[in-house]
Formats: C-alpha cells, structure tokens, sequence
C-alpha cells in the first residue's frame, strides 16, 4: 500500500502541475488575432516597450502564442547554453588533469571521447536554441488552440535538429491515406539521406581509425548486398504509421487470471506503416525476400484496381482479430497494413471514393481554420478516450467486486480517488487533438487544436500515458484484493490438510513419516490433489505445502507447546516435500503456518525464525 499511495500522490501532483484552467468567459468571447507565418524576419519589440539588457528572444517567439489565454510561457535559454559551453571547457580541464596519470593511450581514448561528445553538441542545433515559448487559448467552448515554439536565430540553422524536422512547410498528403475510423496518427518529415550522410560525416571526422574502418567495411557490405546508398536516396523523406478502430467488432480480451466479473472488450484495432518513397526500389527488394520458398506459399497476391496487394497469410490467433499483413505501392507511398481490409480503405480515400478522416465532423471542428500545411502531422480522435474510460470503468468495478470485505477502509479510499481522478464523470466528453509541425526561418512551431480543457491535454502522449498511469493504479489495487482472496483459500488449504493430517494421527497414533506424508494424507482427503495446491502457486509439481520433517512419526499431545509448533507450511519441496524453516517459502506477502494445535495463521517474513521447529 505504500507504493500505492507514493503513485497515487505523484499523480496528484503531475496532474496539479500540467492540467490548464479551465475555460473561462473572458476567453471566448475575446478570440486572439490570427498569427501570420513569419519565415524569416525577426520580430522586434514593440515602440514602448522596454528592452532587455540582455538579448532574448521575447518578441520573436510572441509573435506565434496567443495572449491572455489560460497558459502562457517564454523561456529564454542563450544564457544556460553559454553557461553549458563553459562547464563542457571545464569537463575537459578536469579530463586533463586527471588524465596525467593515464598511459598515452588512455589519455588518447578520453580526448577522443571528450571530442567527440562536443562535437556532437555543437552540430546537433541544441546550443542554438535561444528560446522556448507555449501557450493555450479557448476559440470557444470545449476548443482549445495551442501554440509551442522552439526558437533559433535566423543565421544559426545547420544543427541536426534543425534539419531532421524537414524544409519548406507543405499540404499534409497523408490525409488522403487516412480512413474516416482513424484514432491516431503520426507523420512527420524523415531526411534519413541527411542523417545518414550526418552519421557518416560524424564518425569520419572524430571517432577512431579503427571504428571508422569497421564502419566504411560495413558500408561497403550493405552496398553491395543490396545498394544500401540507393535505397536511402529512393525514399521520399516521409514516413509515419496510424491506428485505426472498428467499432462494429469489438475483440474480447483473454484475462485468464482474472476474476471472473472482469470481462473486456476493445473495437478491433489496425496498423498501417507509411514511407513515402521516389520510386519502387524498396517495394522490389521486400518483394524479392518474399520469392524466397520458405515465404512463397504464405504470400497471395491480388488486385484492387491497378494495385498490387501481398497478403501474408498468419496462424490463427488467441484472440479472435484480423491479421493479414498486406503490403502495397500506391501513389508515392509504400504501405504496409495490419489487415487487407485497411489496405483497401485506405486506396477507397486515395482515390476519393471515401472521404476519409479529412471529411469526418471531428476533425473538421478541430482543424477549423487551422494552416494544415507543416512538416508533421499528429492526431489523437476522441475514441481512444472513450475506449480507455469503458476500460478504467470495467476494471474499477471487477476491483471493487474482488475486494469486497477483504479491503481495508484505505484500498476502498484510494479506489474511489482512482475512480475521480481516471474515469471522472462519464458525462464528460473525451478529448481530441490535432497538432501540426512546421519549419520556421526561425525555428520550430508546433500548433494544436483540442476539445477538452487547458493545455494539459496538448500533448498526444498524454492520452496514451494516463491510460498507463491508471491502470499502474488500479492494478495493484486489483492485485491486492485478489491475493487477500488467494490468502485466504490458501489457509482453507492447509487447515483442511491440517485435520487430515489428525485424523491419520487418530487411525494410527502418531504423525505420518516425513517422507511420505502426501501419500498418507490423501486418503483422508477423498484423493483430492487440488486440496495440495496453493492458488498462489498454479504451477506447483504435486504440492505447495511442505511438512515440518522434525515432527515425523511424533504423536502431538506429546509437544510442549503445540499451539507455537509448525506443522505444515508452504514450500516449495513438491509432493511429499519435508523441511524447516530454511525451506520456507513465501508464495504471497506472508507465509501460511498451519499449527500443530490445528490453528492456521499467516505470519509475517521476520518472524517465521522465531517459530517452534523442534518438538
């Protein structure tokens, strides 16, 4: 329970700290002027305003947030970055002096480490970043606009960073690939070209000879086995994958351990992986790998329109989904999907037979007057909040059912604030977003639409984090009401082999020996093994208890002190397992000790020593 209320209070605090205001009046009816993309001039301050004394990027980094919405922030970080390059000229001092005691070769092998970790800095683009700023604005009830910029100085854009985001702001093109039930979507700008040529120029350049060799050897392989360089250059600098969910099949999700109230279900799901390329060159090297025999029999090739589609046909599944691995070239796209049924819906959008995501009323309020062209495209539909509330509520109520009697006043405390904090009231509307990526003159712009409150819901991942938050949450909750359960029919277990274990002491007059008291007991159980197996431990080999082997063929009115005697316990010793303390086994938080009195208690880790072994 203590790691349970540390999460619970952390998500408490991460909630106060990252959740915008709601939406106030003032808000909506005062909408903030619409910002125009500056590419290139910077901005300056206004006549009036004072200036800094020192530089910042203040007004340029303005002039894409809105003003008096729930969120605003500007960061100016010129002067942490120059504070880094004197600690990194500092490492290096360090490095040196401590290096005076090293051979030639160690102080060789730091200097080039050293050199090569600033050198991967400077040409990264972070130490040109001059400034960060965010903000958040409701256009109108339950619509917010959010605005975060990553800001660099007009002559200071040859860092990685600055490159990898893409160029020129241009039309999102993946939107005629994605189907109407879309629930999230990522595309973004790749120049794996530029990245590669960075890596190789990096290692040339600083790493060692050795490590340089072996780079160029690989290089060399790669070409020649299937013109790597080629390859690379045949891609388009596109890449991206979405999710889509059909609501009109809904999958039920195996929980084989799972108390029987506990019964989910999920829309079935679909994956499609995007590349944008050139030419067909990477379709042809898949389809090639694919002619091998051992692939060949599992490939079908079929027809939709005038493109080809390779199915791969799978083994059935545990779970009753569909899963057709179906590969594609249409357009200037390669397109690999989890199912053929995704395949064709998304050549349905291509070839405006469907209007797809673009034309659904979700998107439309969000996208509103939103500039649609960028560099990256994300995009979170309500139904995934929706899904996850169907899916805290479900378990929240198998929690609460499994727990019963067995929770103290505290799990049913922290259940409730679980219930409040990620399931909340079922009147409230999921949230949706859609963010844009563009490359600025100066810098990176990120803007979003979302319905739902402040700017704590900006970001895409929060959405997929709660999920994750709340079921870390609700979990061990779930677990702990189901081992008390579990506790509780493992001590049933033991006090029934407890009186089996008097009742041969009865017929016989003394405890069964050690060695065989499985066999002994069995009889006296009308043969029922399962008696022999503790719920903690479903795969135990024939027993999950063990007898006290100091007690065997030892009559129990001759103990002293019956009531503090082991007589059985749990173990890990398998069928007819005898022991001692040494062999104890914890099988849940506590051990279970059945008495030689015939009582049965749970008893706690560091006690189980200061118990009676020894008649």
């Amino acid at each position: 329970m203590k790691k349970l209320h540390l999460i619970a209070t952390f998500t408490l605090a991460a909630c106060f700290i990252g959740c915008g205001k709601k939406t106030t009046t003032e808000e909506v009816t005062s909408k903030p002027e619409k910002k125009p993309h500056v590419t290139s001039k910077p901005a300056a301050s206004p006549a009036g305003q004072k200036q800094a004394a020192i530089r910042n990027s203040f007004w340029a980094v303005n002039q894409h947030l809105d003003q008096g919405g729930s969120f605003y922030l500007y960061l100016s970080t010129e002067q942490m970055l120059a504070k880094l390059d004197g600690y990194m000229d500092q490492i290096t001092a360090m490095a040196d002096l401590a290096g005076q005691e090293l051979g030639e070769r160690e102080k060789q092998q730091i200097a080039m480490a050293i050199d090569m970790g600033r050198t991967a800095y400077e040409q990264s683009g972070l130490r040109d970043i001059s400034g960060f700023g965010a903000s958040s604005f409701a256009l109108e009830s339950g619509l917010n606009r959010n605005v975060m910029v990553m800001h660099h100085y007009a002559e200071k854009k040859e860092g990685l960073i600055w490159k990898l985001v893409g160029g020129q702001a241009h039309e999102q093109e993946v939107l005629k690939l994605l189907p109407a039930n879309t629930a999230f979507a990522f595309h973004a700008d790749a120049d794996v070209v530029a990245s590669f040529n960075w890596v190789r120029d990096f290692l040339t350049n600083t790493a060692p000879p050795e490590v340089v060799a072996q780079f160029a050897q690989g290089l060399a392989q790669a070409n020649q086995m299937f013109n790597f360089e080629n390859l690379l250059k045949s891609t388009g600098g596109e890449l991206g994958f979405f999710v889509t969910l059909n609501a009109q099949k809904r999958i039920p999700i195996p929980l084989p351990d799972a108390p029987a109230e506990l019964k989910l279900d999920f829309p079935e799901p679909a994956l499609a992986v995007v590349i944008k390329v050139k030419d067909d060159q990477l379709l042809k090297l898949i389809t090639a790998q694919l002619q091998n025999p051992e692939l060949a029999e599992m490939i079908k090739e079929t027809r939709e329109g005038d493109v080809t589609l390779y199915t791969m046909t799978t083994p059935p599944l545990p779970v009753e989904i569909d899963v057709s691995p179906t590969l594609m070239m249409s357009g200037n796209y390669l397109v690999l999907t989890s199912n053929t049924q995704l395949a064709k819906d998304i050549l349905a959008v291509q070839s405006g037979k469907d209007k797809g995501l673009a034309g659904t009323a979700e998107f439309k309020r969000l996208a509103g007057d939103m500039d649609l062209k960028g560099n990256q495209l994300h995009f979170l539909s309500a139904e995934i909040g929706k899904e996850y509330g169907k899916l805290m509520g479900a378990v929240m109520k198998a929690a609460e059912a499994q727990a019963g009697e067995l929770a103290g006043s505290s799990e049913k405390q922290m259940m409730e604030l679980i219930k409040k904090l990620y399931i909340g009231d079922e009147n409230t509307p999921a949230s949706s977003q859609l963010g844009i990526v563009r490359v600025m003159g100066e810098g990176i712009v990120f803007e979003s639409r979302n319905t739902g409150d402040g700017f704590g819901s900006t970001l895409i991942a929060g959405g997929v984090v709660s999920v994750g938050v709340g079921a870390a949450l609700l979990l061990p909750a779930l677990a702990s009401a189901r081992n008390k359960a579990r506790e509780v029919q493992s001590i049933s277990n033991v006090k029934q082999l407890s009186v089996a274990m008097f009742a041969y002491e009865d017929d016989t007059g003394a405890l069964p020996i050690a060695a065989k008291w499985s066999d002994a007991l069995l009889p006296h159980l009308g043969n029922n093994r399962e008696v022999f197996i503790s719920p903690m431990d479903p795969f135990a080999e024939g027993s999950s208890y063990a007898f006290n082997k100091q007690l065997s063929g030892v009559k129990t009115g001759d103990l002293e002190a019956a009531a503090k005697t082991v007589l059985i316990f749990e173990s890990d010793l398998g069928w007819n397992g005898a022991g001692d303390a040494e062999d104890a086994f914890a099988l849940g938080d506590r051990y279970i000790i059945g008495f030689a009195d015939g009582h049965v208690e749970p008893v706690d880790a560091n006690l189980i020593q200061q118990l009676r072994w020894k008649p």
